[in-house]
């Protein structure tokens, strides 16, 4: 994963702000945005919601140092990764004849407990201890359901994402050998502009600190900056964070 291009047309800018035309033509994309940055800020993430639900194509390459919202628990990461639930419905049956049997297994033994104190009283034999024995039988056989009815799997999961995106584990937060961190900065709009340069999407990059970034629409040179982006998306064996088992961290799952 390489690319290198010689005599691409370009402006520069180097200074505070330096994001401030980049927003505008990201803002004002008519078919699709790519991006790659490893830090991104949340309301940057919204932007790129809102873009989506306008019919613009998004596509997204970061690090996994997402940031969110914390007030009004207002989570973008929740509005990127949706959770789907299933049932199973053969083990949803089953579930409700256990039910039905351990509140059925509790009405016999409040009827046989009831029943055995009332001969108690008649009678004030001793002998009738013996009656607690189908008693505790009953309440074991019922704790035995109660536990299986606790442990059984109703519900099943899986997760999508709102548009494609692509987080890949820094090397300090990899469990295997991986020397690389996706540093680079590349905003595509349309598939004809092109930026590159210092400034991460997040607020601070795009406004206050001071930064330099290129902007192109030199053809040849977004032919090979598209060309890049895609390999990375699409045929990077860098390690990411899979959607699955990120998922199941970021909601709970109940079972049943």
């Amino acid at each position: 994963m390489s690319t290198y291009y010689n005599g691409a047309n370009c402006d520069i800018y180097i200074g505070k702000g330096a994001g401030k035309k980049l927003l505008e033509e990201i803002s004002n994309a008519k078919k699709n945005v790519k991006i790659i940055s490893p830090y991104l800020s949340p309301f940057l993430i919204k932007e790129l919601i809102n873009l989506y639900a306008k019919g613009i194509q998004i596509h997204l390459i970061t690090s996994d140092n997402i940031e969110d919202y914390h007030e009004f628990n207002d989570k973008n990461i929740h509005q990127l990764i949706f959770q789907h639930m299933t049932t199973d419905e053969e083990e949803y049956t089953l579930r409700i004849k256990w039910q039905n049997l351990v509140a059925n297994l509790l009405y016999i033994n409040i009827f046989l407990i009831s029943a055995l104190a009332f001969l108690f009283y008649l009678y004030n034999s001793y002998q009738l201890i013996y009656g607690i024995v189908p008693i505790l039988i009953l309440f074991f056989i019922r704790n035995h359901y109660q536990q299986k009815l606790k442990r059984q799997q109703i519900y099943f999961y899986h997760y999508t994402q709102l548009f494609p995106f692509k987080v890949f584990i820094s090397p300090y937060n990899s469990d295997t050998p991986n020397n690389t961190f996706i540093h680079s900065k590349i905003y595509i709009i349309d598939d004809q502009i092109a930026y590159m340069g210092s400034l991460n999407f997040t607020s601070s990059g795009t406004k206050d600190n001071y930064e330099t970034r290129i902007r192109t629409t030199d053809k040849n040179a977004l032919l090979k900056i598209i060309e890049e982006f895609n390999e990375l998306f699409y045929n990077s064996k860098l390690p990411e964070k899979d959607i699955q088992s990120w998922g199941s961290k970021l909601y709970p799952e109940p079972i049943n």
